[in-house]
């Protein structure tokens, strides 16, 4: 049993998962849990094993360590979901008691990364290559958890984007070519109920890099997480070779997006995985009296940053609607406020995020 717990966005939480050692190591169970639940699950763990004539022993292991042992056990227990189908292993990403196995697998690999990198290398699964094995798995529990109205998203765990042959990256606009023409995009933040989005006005050779720093100030995001934009041509974002990610810098958004209704998506922080999905609306002229970026409409105000993605948003939002609950003035007091009017979700001046465009370097 590999037991931990972590702490977010003012609360904290615990993980126990359950590993077969009779079954190459690979991950049975996923169980979730408040941290005040922990000890009492991990004293009925300790009794059971006694009863059924076990020795227990307990052995604390650095963080390191401890996600080496989590992804060793996610990747084998992959490999061997990889052989079955969709429904032999319940395709769903939530039942009646919530998140089932491969939405929380999902989970873990995102929780994982926020943990020191291991020194030594993936464990092999028997005599396969250790990498090659790592990246079929994390494939495998993508497919799994992903698919449309899945709250984890469709997308591949970030560790194992771009790994895929992609399109070569159309040329770069030239000085000597036409002045570039202006990009109405439309971003919007997957997931959210009601919406939650805004409708920029960028230079179609903004880079990607520019780009980040632009949604950044349209959701007032803190730029404190890695982030990455898939494209067709690839994934860009800081210049990561484990991860398949190119150099953000040098790539454009027309290069990316070549057309009104090209998309891509920007994820922003791997653990609360703010998905992005960004739409080229309109290719316009260049209006010489107007300021670039500028922001022309939206919706809502954005989620504060280590909330813990779109469910952890939602029960914020819950939470400061009710001065009885219990961690309500916790909540404030992590969020800087005085008083939960302060914080309004449906606040949104298109305006003002223009202005913030207009002062970033």
């Amino acid at each position: 049993m590999l037991a931990c717990s972590f702490h977010r966005a003012g609360r904290s939480r615990a993980v126990v998962i359950s590993v077969d050692h009779q079954d190459c190591g690979a991950a049975g169970a996923i169980v979730l849990l408040d941290l005040d639940q922990l000890p009492a699950a991990l004293q009925t763990m300790r009794a059971n094993g006694h009863n059924d004539g076990l020795q227990i022993t307990t052995e604390a292991l650095d963080a390191a360590e401890f996600r080496w042992q989590v992804e060793k056990a996610l990747d084998a227990r992959a490999v061997h979901d990889s052989v079955l189908s969709v429904e032999e292993i319940d395709g769903t990403a939530i039942d009646e008691d919530g998140p089932v196995y491969p939405a929380l697998a999902v989970l873990m690999r995102a929780r994982m990364n926020a943990l020191p990198t291991p020194s030594k290398p993936a464990a092999a699964h028997g005599d396969d290559d250790a990498g090659r094995v790592r990246l079929a798995a994390m494939q495998t529990l993508a497919q799994l958890a992903g698919g449309a109205g899945s709250p984890f998203g469709a997308r591949t765990p970030p560790a194992a984007r771009g790994r895929t042959a992609a399109p070569a990256l159309p040329a770069k606009r030239k000085k000597s070519d036409r002045p570039a023409p202006v990009y109405q995009i439309k971003v919007g933040l997957r997931g959210a109920k009601p919406p939650i989005w805004r409708r920029l006005e960028v230079p179609a050779d903004i880079s990607l890099a520019r780009l980040h720093t632009v949604i950044q100030i349209a959701f007032g995001w803190d730029d404190s997480h890695l982030h990455v934009f898939e494209t067709p041509y690839g994934s860009f974002g800081t210049a990561d070779a484990d991860l398949g990610h190119r150099s953000e810098t040098s790539a454009t958004l027309e290069q990316v997006a070549p057309a009104a209704n090209s998309t891509l998506r920007y994820t922003y922080d791997f653990g609360d995985d703010w998905d992005h999905d960004i739409l080229v609306e309109k290719v316009l002229d260049h209006d010489e009296t107007a300021g670039y970026p500028r922001c022309t409409g939206g919706r809502r105000a954005a989620p504060p940053d280590d909330c813990g993605g779109i469910w952890g948003y939602a029960e914020l939002v819950e939470v400061l609607n009710d001065p009885a609950d219990q961690e309500h003035k916790e909540r404030l007091e992590w969020l800087g406020l005085d008083d939960a009017a302060e914080f309004d979700p449906d606040r949104f001046d298109a305006e003002a995020v223009t202005r913030a465009l207009s002062l970033a370097p």
